[in-house]
This record gives C-alpha cells, structure tokens and sequence, in this order.
C-alpha cells in the first residue's frame, strides 16, 4: 500500500465499544504509536493504559476526555 493509498482509506474512529481489548493487540498499538513519527520529533508523546476502576476514577479527576469508557 503506497502513502497516498493510506491517506485515503483513513479514518478517524468516533463511537468505542465497552469490549476490553486483548493484550496482544493492545501491545501491537502501543508499539505503533511508539514508533511512528512526530515533528521532528519535537512533539513528545506519553501513552496511559488505564485496566482498573480505581485508575479510571483518578483519571476523570484530571481530565474531562475520558470518553464515557466503562471498564
């Protein structure tokens, strides 16, 4: 698949389902947003998982982006 291809077919989800995603495949996505490029990368990025109540409660403390996740 060239870049322009890619491009075209992307997508930005906007509906999550409250099913818990399998380890293996959350690993697989870490990993690309661990290596996937930024500005030069000047933009540095931070990943949270978030597998237990008692952490989705500190994060809703934080922040109002928590998307309705249920765990």
């Amino acid at each position: 698949m060239n870049f322009l291809e890619l491009a075209k077919n992307r997508f930005s989800e906007r509906f999550f389902s409250d099913k818990q995603i399998e380890k293996e495949k959350l690993d697989l996505i870490l990993e690309a947003g661990r290596i996937v490029p930024t500005a030069c990368n000047y933009q540095p990025q931070r990943f949270y998982v978030i597998s237990s109540e008692v952490g989705l409660e500190k994060l809703k403390t934080v922040t109002p982006f928590h998307y309705n996740v249920k765990l």
